[in-house]
């Protein structure tokens, strides 16, 4: 004390002794915890539930190794719970919970201690009974369900508690998934409010995605739309199958008695539902259209989600759970992000999804934060992840509703404006019927100089501006059946650039087509009159038909357009090229059985001809002679 009021003034000594007051208290509420949470619970009490999360201990088996025995001569080691709901987090080893019973009547009680978390693999019960030995009752999702001691899809262990007892009991449990411990202790009544409560709960729940399922099912079959068949995948997958075996109806609805489906079926459900749940929002929310960047990282979750599914069908649930609920926390995080930008985009349907995704994400945040005690336990917390899927499934049929009204709403504004466009035509009609005939001419004359252009240009080659192939084939098909009526020849000049490809690979295909354009100019000037066509007939190749024309004529023609190609460099818009084409040249008077393609073989022969003689040249079909 000295050395106190040497450190702090004479005239200050209360606030001193206020301090170790506050310590002393604080050290003593600490010291007073362990006890209170090892009061025995005085049976029979007036509530037909009791939580036990105040009135247990716990104990860590790190080797998973520690015998009942081991276990009741480390009293000392056990650590009081501090909270409704225990939780341990991911842990590999094995925990001890500690609870006293004390029965103040005369005759035996029974009991029933309900372990309300689905996620564990094995539980068993030591009993204090008679003569200091203990009965051991085992449980967990490891163990088939006609195996466990009470028929109900929670974990249940019955209890028949000596008269004037006043007994430990204790639970040993360990699972490869987050560890928390929910503990119950029923009457009679009180369990079967408790299962009853739930049951009625999970029938509302799978009532109202079988109905959504089915109704969507119609819908599906009626609309034809494939956004209806990824929304009844997904709901099937995450709404149904997931969340039957999540509640552990795996064995009362089809019979599984399998561990496997109570623990890896349940990684291998939830990817393939991320998965599914992510292709519906890539449709509804038009992603790949709208945000290409997010779609893009969308189908990268998928590969991945479809990768841990297949990888959990081998790997230890360890290690499946570990890596699966990653993939569900991303997905939760990227679909958010998706709903929101298509939402600020304005897209109807995305309020609806927004708030979907939203409700799952409050539910399932709900529903884990309860074992931590940060949130109270209560009906929505207990089903906080189930009641937000609820609502998501509804309010993502809401979305799609909205959808299909968006695009009603779009084609009955596009009806409108066929039937005003309509009613304008008619109107024009009228007024048309109540003008001039010489206006009707004029209108008339219009209308043909429209459908002149109209067919010029549907003949003409949008590159090069001269005739197409169409164009070609019916110029040569009309001049080949008049050549067998006048037995006049008619002349076919195939031409090729020469070594074009280079030039497309090497400066572009813009540069190409400045060539082309260039070369068909030249074409053009060099024919001999307006009756010559002119046409592009593919690539950079060309053709020219020539009527009323012999051989040497075709010659001719053909060795001037060679030459007004190989003598001037082609212009293009990175500079003038120097370019060459061949020529073959067939003219002729049909003969019978001649056709259209046979002139166009033989040209098409002489051309190869001239390629092979070394480019730059004129051949005629048949010929060998060559003009340079």
């Amino acid at each position: 004390m000295r050395l106190l009021s040497e450190l702090f003034p004479s005239h200050k000594p209360r606030p001193v002794r206020y301090h170790w007051l506050v310590l002393l208290l604080a050290w003593l509420s600490l010291w007073s915890t362990p006890a209170a949470a090892q009061e025995a619970i005085a049976l029979p009490q007036p509530d037909h539930t009791i939580e036990l999360g105040f009135h247990i201990a716990y104990l860590k088996d790190p080797g998973r190794n520690l015998s009942l025995a081991e276990v009741r001569q480390r009293q000392a080691d056990f650590k009081p719970a501090n909270s409704e709901v225990l939780n341990l987090g991911y842990t590999s080893a094995g925990y001890w919970v500690r609870f006293r019973l004390k029965n103040t009547r005369s005759e035996p009680l029974t009991r029933y201690l309900e372990f309300r978390s689905p996620f564990v693999d094995v539980l068993r019960l030591y009993a204090p009974g008679s003569d200091d030995s203990f009965n051991t009752l085992t449980s967990g999702r490891l163990l088939p369900p006609p195996e466990r001691p009470h028929e109900a899809h929670r974990y249940v262990f019955p209890i028949t508690i000596p008269a004037n007892s006043d007994g430990y009991y204790y639970l040993y449990g360990h699972t490869p998934d987050t560890l928390t411990i929910p503990l119950y202790l029923h009457t009679d009544e009180g369990l079967d409010q408790a299962l009853l409560t739930n049951r009625a709960w999970l029938t509302f729940y799978q009532g109202l995605i079988v109905a959504m399922t089915v109704f969507s099912f119609f819908l599906l079959v009626t609309l034809r739309d494939r956004v209806y068949g990824y929304y009844i995948c997904a709901i099937v997958l995450h709404q149904g199958a997931f969340f039957t075996l999540f509640n552990g109806l795996g064995y009362t609805y089809f019979g599984l008695e399998s561990p496997w489906w109570t623990r890896e079926a349940l990684s291998v459900l939830v990817c393939l539902a991320m998965w599914m749940i992510m292709q519906f929002a890539r449709v509804l929310l038009k992603t790949r259209q709208e945000q290409p960047r997010t779609d893009q990282l969308i189908a990268l979750t998928q590969y991945a989600a479809l990768l841990v599914a297949a990888l959990s069908i081998f790997l230890d649930y360890y290690v499946s759970i570990r890596l699966a609920n990653p993939i569900a926390s991303t997905t939760a995080l990227i679909l958010w992000f998706a709903g929101w930008n298509s939402y600020r985009s304005g897209n109807p349907a995305a309020r609806y999804f927004l708030m979907a995704w939203t409700m799952l994400i409050v539910g399932g945040l709900a529903y884990s934060l309860k074992p931590w005690g940060l949130v109270p336990s209560n009906l929505f917390t207990e089903h906080g992840w189930q009641i937000g899927s609820a609502v998501e499934a509804i309010l993502l049929s809401m979305a799609i509703a909205e959808r299909i009204n968006t695009e009603t709403r779009q084609r009955m504004a596009l009806q409108h404006e066929a039937q005003a466009a309509q009613a304008r035509t008619l109107d024009i009609q009228r007024q048309a019927n109540e003008t001039l005939e010489q206006k009707v001419q004029e209108r008339t004359e219009e209308l043909e100089e429209a459908n002149r252009k109209l067919q010029q240009l549907s003949d003409t080659d949008q590159l090069t501006g001269i005739s197409n192939r169409r164009s070609l084939e019916r110029h040569l098909t009309h001049a080949f059946n008049r050549a067998r009526v006048d037995q006049k020849p008619r002349a076919v000049l195939l031409i090729d650039v020469d070594h074009f490809k280079p030039i497309n690979d090497s400066h572009g295909h813009q540069v190409g087509d400045d060539c082309l354009v260039e070369i068909a100019r030249r074409i053009q000037v060099n024919s001999r009159w307006p009756a010559d066509l002119a046409a592009r007939y593919g690539g950079e190749e060309f053709c020219v038909v020539l009527p009323h024309v012999d051989g040497q004529t075709a010659l001719q023609t053909a060795e001037r357009i060679r030459g007004s190609v190989a003598n001037a460099a082609i212009s293009t818009r990175i500079g003038p090229l120097d370019l060459t084409i061949s020529v073959g040249v067939h003219a002729a008077v049909p003969q019978a059985g001649d056709t259209v393609d046979d002139f166009l073989k033989r040209a098409d022969q002489a051309l190869y001809q001239a390629k092979q003689e070394g480019r730059n040249q004129v051949t005629a079909y048949g010929a060998p002679a060559k003009l340079c």
